[in-house]
């Protein structure tokens, strides 16, 4: 079984089951483990509370497409007024240069084979129609 978007984002924002289940859905750790399994149980609330922790879309939160993450660099600041430490956020590129060349490349061979498939079916059409 594929691991839900629910759980990624969960993985990726170094939040547990439990805090996410009894901090923001006020449910127990059990219930949102099913939840986390079978997204489509989850209540428009649930949903709603869930997209604001992860800030992305309910569309994309309940999606059964892999979710893209953005990685942000954190570092660690001293605040002046009050000896306070703080994180000051910044963010990175999602894809470095040879990331996006091999996109490009990969790209560029779909399109190039959706062409030829698209003349074979235009082919094979007019020989069908002869036949």
């Amino acid at each position: 079984m594929a691991t839900s978007t629910l759980k990624i984002l969960r993985e990726v924002n170094d939040y547990t089951q439990d805090f996410v289940a009894e901090e923001i859905l006020g449910i127990s750790q059990a219930t949102y483990a099913r939840l986390e399994a079978n997204p489509a149980r989850i209540t428009a609330e649930q949903a709603q509370k869930l997209s604001d922790l992860y800030k992305v879309s309910i569309a994309n939160l309940l999606s059964e497409a892999t979710p893209i993450v953005t990685f942000q660099s954190k570092s660690i600041s001293e605040n002046s007024n009050n000896g306070n430490i703080g994180f000051v956020q910044s963010q990175t590129n999602q894809f470095d240069e040879t990331t996006m060349k091999v996109l490009k490349e990969q790209n560029e061979l779909l399109i190039k084979q959706n062409t030829e498939l698209m003349e074979l079916v235009k082919a094979l059409g007019g020989k069908l129609a002869h036949s």
